[in-house]
């Protein structure tokens, strides 16, 4: 595996919710059918709006400045860095959704990158052979058999679901960064973060849909679908399940 680039599959609620709140455009004539995934879609659709008022006027220029003002080497090294301090959070969830071999690994990564990645600017550990993993807490209640529940659009973070919106408090709260003291390290390094991460992801706004509320809200539910279940489909679960029964 090459260099990490990006934190890939977003290994936080926060990250997965960015990846969605890009600045793309709605139109509220839209006729939409029921969704019973998303029983609040009227007033979701309000917050989608705001969201990308929100992207255009202050986050895509914040981020079209970042692009130009830092290097390529510079943000791959930025997201390195952040992704080695990810590994914390996902090795613990994975310990506690029983994945004792990944979440072993996972700790090793940070270890790897930490000394002999220069603090984690460099992804030693891939080049290793070492599996870059993704795992938040939204996915451990899931394994342990809670459901997502309706959808939610976040104001300022964007898409989630009633499980992952509880959930994304004891992701952050398992962030280096807020352990810091000084108010303004910790201010700048989660700044910073959200920043090079929001930068990486705004070309999904030029995904072009009829319904882009829909697309995106169909898309995150999947995606959480799929992490959740580690890739399987449901008819793969349900043959396990028949296996661990007989």
């Amino acid at each position: 595996m090459g260099s990490y680039h990006f934190i890939s599959n977003a290994k936080s609620i926060l990250l997965i919710l960015l990846l969605i709140t890009t600045g793309c455009a709605t139109t509220s004539s839209l006729s939409v059918d029921f969704n019973p995934d998303d029983p609040y879609e009227e007033s979701n659709r309000k917050v989608f709006e705001f969201n990308n008022k929100l992207d255009k006027f202050f986050l895509r220029p914040i981020t079209d400045f970042y692009d130009k003002a830092t290097p390529e080497f510079a943000q791959t090294s930025i997201t390195n860095f952040f992704a080695n301090l990810d590994d914390i959070r996902i090795s613990i969830n994975n310990l506690l959704q029983g994945n004792v071999v990944e979440s072993m690994s996972d700790i090793t990564r940070f270890f790897i990158n930490s000394i002999f990645g220069l603090g984690g600017f460099f992804d030693v550990a891939s080049e290793m052979g070492l599996e870059k993993h993704s795992e938040d807490f939204g996915q451990t209640l899931g394994k342990w058999g809670a459901k997502p529940g309706p959808y939610l659009m976040l104001p300022f973070l964007g898409p989630s679901t009633t499980r992952d919106a509880f959930t994304f408090v004891g992701d952050i709260a398992l962030a280096p960064a807020l352990s810091l003291d000084d108010n303004a390290a910790r201010l700048g390094l989660i700044s910073l973060d959200l920043i090079n991460t929001y930068s990486a992801f705004t070309g999904i706004a030029d995904i072009e849909s009829k319904d882009q509320y829909a697309f995106l809200r169909d898309a995150y539910l999947e995606r959480r679908k799929y992490e959740v279940n580690d890739g399987l489909s449901e008819e793969d679960l349900s043959q396990d399940q028949d296996f661990e029964d007989f």
